[in-house]
């Protein structure tokens, strides 16, 4: 999904998404007036089936503690987006039904059959949204190596979606770590070459490149968007929009290079599974609990991040994205800007399950270190080391260090 948030500029802060309890807010079909709410969009992606848990979309009344007047209170609308999920609408209705919220919200609407791969899908959001956006959280993807592998026209529509450029909107988007070729240690964002290995990665860095340019590629320049060396001696494709404007990414856009997100699962009563299971943390659990044997790649490594982590990032840029433009132009404030979004701890998928262990006191023998294939896992190219520098992320948001591994754990299971 992706978020879209339409309010008229004004002071506002982020607080004003924990203020003190408030009825439950229910589903509207009408639409407010356009001087006094703001409009979220939101894209979900199967990548991020958990975010449903952003707290600007649902606040229990137990972590409100700030003290707004109702006069100075941003209203908000919330669009969700989604393909298919046939149980994602009810599931929101009984979810926001039961909880109580945040007073701010008034309305959460489901917009489904968002198919980025299909034509028409700009006019499924305009048609639900009935006006402008203030406002882009890009969540949406084929996240799958191994099926972009397979399906690489339907990943490039799917993971490089130009048509959003024309709400004009600045942009949170959700990128991959999966952009870094692999062959080091505590990549930097602002330092090291991008090189993506595979599909999935080259057409999450296409769409970083329509962000960050001003139309190379894009609005009638020849300039690729990427690099020979990026495409990996793979074509590329025409990701030219048919749209007539000039597309150009609005001020403020974010791109977050995020990492293997893990945490609870969803809120949802019918759940976001992969597979049989919310996450690969569940997925570990009940491997060890079973004693079942595993393998686990013990050379592959990440900068896994905390989903809750990934909630605070997007929710300090949203902040950031609804204030005024600075009176200065050039501003670096008023740019496009790059983060890699990732934990404090390089970890392989064997390190994940060794923590597991260790955490809830299970036996570990069951978990096999093993190397990961030459060719990467499945047959589909894949980076062996993409662990992530992430000393400007946590800079950002005015922590000393984001957290790791031991914490992701520890706090997924108290």
């Amino acid at each position: 999904m992706f978020p879209i948030i339409r309010w008229p500029f004004g002071s506002f802060s982020i607080s004003h998404l924990a203020l003190p309890p408030t009825p439950p807010c229910q589903f509207a079909n009408g639409h407010s007036k356009e001087d006094s709410h703001h409009r979220i969009l939101r894209l979900r992606g199967s990548a991020f089936d958990r975010l449903p848990r952003f707290r600007g979309y649902y606040i229990p009344s137990s972590s409100c503690d700030d003290g707004a007047t109702d006069d100075e209170q941003q209203l908000y609308e919330l669009f969700c987006a989604y393909n298919s999920l046939p149980t994602f609408a009810d599931d929101l209705d009984q979810l926001f039904g039961s909880t109580t919220l945040h007073s701010s919200i008034t309305k959460i609407i489901p917009i489904p059959n968002v198919d980025f791969s299909k034509p028409n899908y700009m006019d499924i959001i305009q048609q639900a949204c009935c006006g402008g956006i203030d406002a882009i959280i890009h969540l949406a993807a084929l996240s799958s190596p191994g099926y972009c592998e397979k399906n690489e026209s339907v990943a490039w529509k799917v993971n490089c979606p130009v048509d959003l450029l024309t709400f004009n909107a600045p942009m949170i988007y959700v990128s991959t770590d999966q952009v870094y070729e692999g062959t080091k240690q505590f990549y930097e964002e602002d330092k090291d070459e991008t090189v993506p290995v595979n599909v999935y990665g080259r057409t999450k860095l296409a769409f970083e490149r329509v962000l960050l340019s001003s139309g190379g590629g894009v609005s009638g320049n020849d300039r690729p968007l990427l690099s020979e060396k990026e495409l990996g001696g793979s074509s590329m494709p025409d990701v030219k929009s048919d749209i007539t404007l000039p597309l150009v990414a609005a001020p403020k856009s974010i791109i977050l290079r995020s990492s293997l997100i893990l945490g609870p699962p969803t809120p949802l009563k019918n759940g976001c599974k992969k597979g049989a299971f919310p996450s690969f943390l569940q997925f570990i659990e009940s491997r060890l609990k079973s004693s079942t044997p595993t393998d686990y790649f013990v050379n592959e490594f990440r900068s896994v991040v905390h989903v809750d982590d990934v909630i605070k990032s997007i929710k300090h840029f949203l902040q950031h994205a609804l204030l005024p433009l600075s009176d200065d132009d050039a501003s670096e404030e008023n740019k496009t800007r790059v983060f890699n979004l990732g934990g404090s701890t390089r970890a392989s998928r064997y390190d994940i399950a060794l923590e597991m262990a260790n955490h809830l006191k299970l036996d570990s023998s069951s978990a096999n270190a093993v190397d990961r294939p030459a060719a990467g896992g499945g047959g589909v190219p894949s980076p062996p080391d993409i662990s992530m520098n992430v000393v400007k992320i946590s800079n950002e948001l005015g922590v000393s260090k984001m957290n790791g591994l031991k914490e992701i754990v520890a706090s997924t299971f108290k």
